[in-house]
């Protein structure tokens, strides 16, 4: 399912003294075949937009790729993606196409971003297709917030669980959908709705201050 509407399809430069309320975002999660970035591969690619604090229901994105390699049983118990599944699935090249249209002039945001991005650059094989957006990753921005207010009796312990649900949670968010790239980028878009407002009252107000903070790395 792909819904966009006509203005994404508008390249912009994204300037860094843009207020975070004037950004468009883009929300995403991935699941892939493993977490070793030497062998992973992509299954699937969720996203959802967003207009400052406005979640864009209207504009999602997901597709499902067959990466043509065997999935782990372990890996299928998380993400309930089988090889079978996959079978009439969209080719890799047109998802990227696709995606890399949907996510133009956005800040992406995502938890744990780097390991998303660092999967979906492995995938791309034909010139032209560069994944260079700026990039946010919800847990670092977590712990900051963790260090700049009162967000948990314990910030230590919070800080020994930065998984996507525990962190949902302690945003009084309810986790649901776990290990669905579109669930859990709707449930990380929530959480960043959350977010926004909470680093706009601590001064971090344009996107250079944000990337401080929460750059993908």
């Amino acid at each position: 399912m792909v819904i966009w509407s006509k203005r994404t399809s508008a390249s912009r430069a994204i300037s860094l003294d843009a207020p975070l309320d004037s950004l468009r975002y883009v929300v995403f999660d991935t699941e892939l075949t493993s977490l070793d970035h030497r062998t992973n591969r992509l299954l699937s690619v969720g996203a959802i937009a967003m207009q400052g604090t406005s979640i864009l229901l209207g504009e999602q994105f997901y597709r499902m790729v067959n990466p043509q390699v065997h999935i782990p049983p372990r890996s299928i118990v998380i993400h309930q993606i089988r090889s079978q599944d996959l079978a009439s699935a969209e080719d890799m090249s047109k998802t990227l196409h696709e995606l890399s249209y949907f996510i133009r002039g956005a800040v992406l945001v995502g938890h744990f971003t780097h390991i998303d991005l660092k999967a979906l650059r492995k995938e791309m094989t034909q010139p032209g297709l560069a994944f260079d957006n700026p990039a946010i990753d919800t847990a670092r921005v977590h712990h900051w917030l963790l260090s700049h207010g009162p967000y948990a009796e314990d910030p230590t312990l919070q800080l020994e669980r930065l998984d996507l649900q525990s962190v949902a949670a302690s945003h009084d968010l309810d986790p649901e959908g776990a290990h669905h790239a579109l669930a859990d980028a709707f449930l990380t878009a929530r959480l960043w709705q959350k977010m926004l407002v909470t680093l706009q009252k601590n001064r971090v107000d344009n996107l250079k201050r944000l990337l401080k903070i929460g750059a993908a790395r």
